[in-house]
């Protein structure tokens, strides 16, 4: 049971004024000198554009329970910056919006091109003949939205279609009143509501045995639009005989407890299962498949969104087998599977693809099978990163796209991400960016070992340098695929268990050491774009100074949560539940979304030589 103490954070703005700013520069030995008249902290005289993909600001119009600002919002009065400045509010702002910024419409348009008057689907340089002919099927947490775009554009040729989704979706996309993320009225495409979290069940069982039983039945001129997104692997299980559904729970269970990374769990299904590895695209034969895919992978693997149900996919029950005995689990794991597993590494089995050929055929003469398969990836983290930064610019933050390649242990995330704010912190006293400092050098060897690239640091550096000359406060933007390892018998998620785990750093930063420039106010906000983070309904948390006062009143050990991974009830029962992020189900799936803000130092110790 959720605490209703676990809210979603208000989103606050306050009166602003008129910014005026003016720029005098002096050239003294190349050094340009810049002296700002200003009312506020942030200059939006001197706003810093990123190039986007696409229009995303649209999209924050029909979200409707962020409001939308006006131009005086966008900075914040000179009063406010003498007060202790709430930066939590402004970091789930920019979160929500680069997950409205993946919703499926405008996705999918951008991808496919339908000609009514002569009846032909263009996807890329592929031309689809569309004659009533055109079946859909989908699993994931983004594919009601999905279908719903699919269906609206090819309406009449429609025959029929099945999509598996997370329980309790439909009923939040209608509460939420997003109508073009739910089907309309006289769909002929039927919805199964599977899991909502990492659990299969029977319900997404029936739900692929449908799908098996529909696309078994296509013909050549049947064209079959696969709809993908992360969270398809477990809404749509098919256990190879004689695994049964309950004996592929356990498997997946030991997995995600042993903290195996997305490309094992992967492996494993694609061997033990019937659809996954290809085998949807196989069982399609020989109709033409179309599959959309919505990335929640770092490298916009195809192969892995949902287990790859339609790319082809080389069996490696070894692989499986090494990954079980690694885990330390290979006597755990329910005996049907390791004598599948077994059984096949001894049979020296071909390739899915490859079953409808004998073994002398050529490589070409096989691939054949997969000339009718179309893969593309309609949408990706890097869409939703580019609309926070978007976002950041418009609130009056320097945004800093910092990666959408970040992976690694949910704690060790939050440790570096604790530690990278106090060096930026470091950074923006210009007495100490000009002079040698052994903090800001020890920092930089830390996060550089963490894996904080040494070009990352080069790049946060200079852009520090800039956001302190633009008068702004920074913004730094990262997608992430975290994972976390569980020892505990505590309730939580990868990106709140990162978020305590900064939590944690910061306290050590902040309150044990002393810091030899002026601590400034920062925030750390880490979140699952589903909506749902690990086990819980919140999809994750954001934590800053204010709440390490919170800690220090009510006397408890973070440290205890931590190890106990009990970082939901952590988060509940501290500042009563104001620091967790909740966005319910949000029709979406890119991974996870980092983000973390820190303030110019109020304080300067040092004085313009003008």
């Amino acid at each position: 049971m959720i605490s209703s103490s676990a809210k979603m954070l208000p989103v606050l703005y306050s009166s602003k004024s008129i910014v005026t700013s003016r720029i005098v520069c002096k050239f003294t030995h190349s050094l340009c000198v810049q002296r700002f008249h200003i009312t506020s902290s942030r200059c939006l005289g001197l706003k810093h554009n990123l190039p986007l993909a696409g229009s995303f600001l649209d999209i924050n119009k029909k979200y409707s329970t962020i409001k939308t600002l006006d131009k005086t919002d966008n900075v914040r009065n000179v009063k406010d910056q003498a007060k202790d400045l709430d930066l939590k509010p402004d970091a789930v702002d920019i979160f929500k919006t680069a997950i409205r910024a993946v919703r499926p419409k405008a996705m999918i348009e951008n991808v496919l091109q339908y000609n009514r008057i002569t009846s032909t689907l263009k996807v890329q340089e592929k031309v689809y003949n569309i004659n009533r002919n055109v079946f859909i099927v989908g699993f994931g947490n983004a594919v009601l939205g999905m279908a719903r775009v699919v269906e609206d554009m090819l309406g009449e040729h429609v025959v029929t279609g099945i999509i598996s989704i997370p329980r309790g979706l439909q009923e939040e996309i209608k509460n939420s009143h997003s109508n073009e993320m739910f089907l309309g009225a006289g769909t002929k495409i039927h919805v199964y509501e599977g899991s909502s979290e990492n659990e299969v069940d029977e319900t997404g069982h029936n739900a692929s045995k449908a799908i098996h039983r529909l696309v078994s039945n296509l013909v050549k001129t049947d064209l079959l639009i696969v709809l993908c997104s992360g969270g398809g692997s477990t809404l749509c299980p098919s256990p190879e005989p004689p695994i049964t559904l309950k004996e592929l729970n356990q498997t997946t269970q030991l997995l995600l407890q042993k903290g195996a990374k997305v490309t094992e769990l992967n492996a494993i299904r694609k061997n033990i299962e019937v659809l996954k590895g290809g085998g949807l695209a196989l069982a399609a034969r020989p109709a033409q498949v179309l599959s959309l895919i919505l990335s929640s992978v770092i490298g916009d693997a195809a192969d892995l969104v949902a287990s790859g149900p339609t790319c082809s996919s080389q069996p490696t029950p070894h692989h499986c087998l090494e990954i079980l005995h690694r885990l330390d689990i290979i006597d755990k794991i329910p005996e049907s599977v390791k004598k599948y597993l077994e059984k096949e590494a001894k049979s020296v089995k071909v390739n899915k693809s490859q079953t409808a050929f004998d073994h002398g055929q050529s490589k070409a003469e096989r691939d054949k099978v997969w000339q009718n398969v179309q893969n593309i990836i309609v949408g990706n983290n890097s869409i939703a990163c580019q609309a926070a930064a978007a976002r950041a610019s418009e609130l009056g933050y320097f945004p800093l796209i910092l990666t959408t390649v970040l992976t690694g242990e949910a704690r060790r995330i939050g440790i570096l991400f604790a530690k990278l704010s106090k060096f930026i912190m470091i950074c923006y006293d210009r007495r100490a960016g000009l002079e040698p400092n052994s903090e800001l050098s020890m920092l930089e060897l830390e996060l550089v070992a963490g894996g904080i690239r040494k070009e990352w640091m080069n790049h946060i550096s200079n852009s520090v340098n800039k956001a302190h000359n633009m008068n702004k406060d920074i913004c730094v933007i990262a997608g992430a695929d975290l994972d976390v390892q569980v020892k505990g018998t505590g309730i939580g998620g990868k990106n709140m268990e990162a978020a305590l785990a900064a939590a944690i750093q910061m306290q050590e930063e902040f309150r044990v050491k002393e810091m030899n420039v002026t601590e400034s106010h920062m925030c750390f906000l880490s979140c699952d774009s589903d909506g749902y983070d690990g086990v819980t309904e919140m999809a994750g948390a954001v934590v800053d100074q204010a709440l390490l006062d919170k800690v220090e009143e009510s006397g408890v050990s973070m440290k205890e949560y931590l190890a106990n991974n009990d970082s939901f009830t952590f988060f509940r029962e501290v500042n009563n539940g104001g620091n967790i992020v909740r966005t319910n189900l949000t029709g979406t799936n890119i991974m996870d979304v980092v983000i973390l803000i820190v303030q110019m130092p109020k304080e300067k110790k040092y004085k313009w030589n003008l």
